[in-house]
């Protein structure tokens, strides 16, 4: 198979992917814009294709796709032949010659993105060790292996991360009939395209179009995240997870209807489905809602608390090599504050140097502009951050060395959903900011 078959077999298995999302999200995404339908469709069919895939092959290893594809279809069907509730329709989305004009950026550098993630096979030590390893041993062997849990040879390759992203690569695989690092690529750039999708629809709906094109270039402009070290891991799909989570949360924050209670709980089972520090961030989210909206705190908990329990019984207890945990123990409780202080040193000294010139630039746009819809998220960001200093505080290695290696990285993941905050607050409508 070519490389250029390979691509669209890849492309066609994303495209079946997200029409059962839509077959699935029509039930829950009333109000939603256009285009953040599209980003539900796309991000829930890639959870409801992995949950497929790998029920099929428990049930009858090495089968391909085809039970996979007449369960799609049993899904499409039953949607069509379903009615949905009556319909909230948003008014309609204008485009204006400044709105377009962002637009054109956000798309110009997703389209970088799009010719780096193609322009050869998949490589960063990740990818390789990790999520391309588990993703090809699944697709090779036509089911999933304790092996990648229980060998002490596989030690280091994190056999306590989640699985959405090699199951996602492994079904995408099946699909296309071989495992093409290559071709395989796609589903990184489309999980961008995605994220801009919702952040453009969601501010556009909430806020104004000009705000949410405006986060979406901001977004796009990420070069440190949407590069192609990152594909074939699991960074550029949790960005658009932290958007879909963030979205859900402020719509239920500000009316907590049923469709955007369901949205809640499918974004936050992606959001710990995708990377571990998913779960901590959901489950900060939940603490943020707890004075507003004590009934839909059990939504954003709820899906992490089925996923892990779920991993639990399918590869048994893991290990974590990266933490020190005995650190926490009282015998060791002093070794904490110096180990803490010299991680905020590193992150507010180096790290923060190194980005004085955007982080100036976020001080100043504060400063000039008024509380927007998004500002509540603010706290749970700045958490977030907090938690992984404590995290590299009590790492198995030097923590300077897992700054230097990770910070960066896996900071910028949240600055796609991040620039809902800096995008609301350019057209915040005074009584949904009160």
């Amino acid at each position: 198979m070519t490389f250029v078959q390979s691509v669209l077999a890849v492309a066609a298995g994303l495209l079946l992917a997200t029409t059962v999302g839509y077959a699935l999200a029509r039930f829950f995404a009333d109000g939603l814009s256009r285009p953040e339908k599209i980003a539900w469709s796309f991000a829930t069919g890639l959870l409801a294709q992995s949950l497929l895939f790998v029920l099929c092959i428990s049930i009858a290893p090495g089968r391909g796709t085809l039970p996979v594809v007449l369960l799609d279809a049993f899904l499409i069907a039953g949607s069509v032949l379903l009615r949905t509730p009556g319909r909230r329709v948003p008014s309609p989305i204008r485009i204006r010659s400044g709105t377009a004009l962002l637009l054109l950026v956000a798309a110009a550098a997703w389209l970088v993105f799009l010719v780096e993630s193609l322009g050869e096979p998949m490589w960063s030590t990740d990818y390789l060790a990790m999520w391309g390893l588990k993703g090809k041993t699944v697709f090779e062997l036509g089911f999933v292996p304790m092996r990648l849990f229980q060998d002490p040879a596989l030690y280091w390759a994190h056999r306590e991360y989640p699985l959405l992203v090699p199951f996602s690569l492994a079904t995408l695989a099946s699909f296309a009939g071989a495992w093409d690092d290559q071709a395989l690529a796609l589903l990184f750039p489309l999980c961008e395209l995605a994220t801009l999708l919702a952040l453009f629809g969601f501010l556009a709906r909430r806020v104004s179009t000009v705000a949410g094109a405006a986060a979406a270039a901001l977004a796009s402009l990420d070069f440190f995240l949407y590069r192609a070290v990152n594909a074939g891991t699991a960074e550029v799909p949790f960005a658009l997870t932290l958007v879909l989570v963030c979205g859900a949360f402020l719509d239920v924050r500000n009316d907590p209807t049923r469709p955007a209670v369901v949205r809640l709980v499918v974004a936050s089972l992606l959001c710990a489905s995708t990377k571990q520090e998913g779960t901590l961030f959901v489950l900060l989210l939940a603490a943020a809602m707890w004075r507003s909206r004590r009934r839909a705190v059990w939504a954003l908990v709820v899906p992490p608390v089925v996923h892990w329990a779920l991993l639990y019984v399918l590869r048994g207890p893991q290990s974590r090599r990266d933490f020190d945990l005995t650190l926490f123990e009282p015998r060791r409780w002093m070794e904490l504050p110096p180990l803490f202080a010299k991680v905020l040193g590193r992150i507010l000294g180096t790290e923060a140097l190194l980005a004085w010139v955007p982080l100036v630039g976020i001080a100043l746009f504060f400063a000039v502009t008024r509380r927007g819809i998004a500002d509540p998220l603010l706290p749970v960001f700045l958490l977030q951050i907090l938690c992984y200093a404590v995290a590299f505080s009590v790492s198995s290695f030097d923590p300077m060395y897992a700054i230097d290696g990770a910070f960066q990285r896996i900071a910028l993941t949240l600055f796609p959903a991040f620039t809902l905050v800096l995008g609301a607050r350019l057209g915040s409508r005074p009584q949904e900011a009160r």
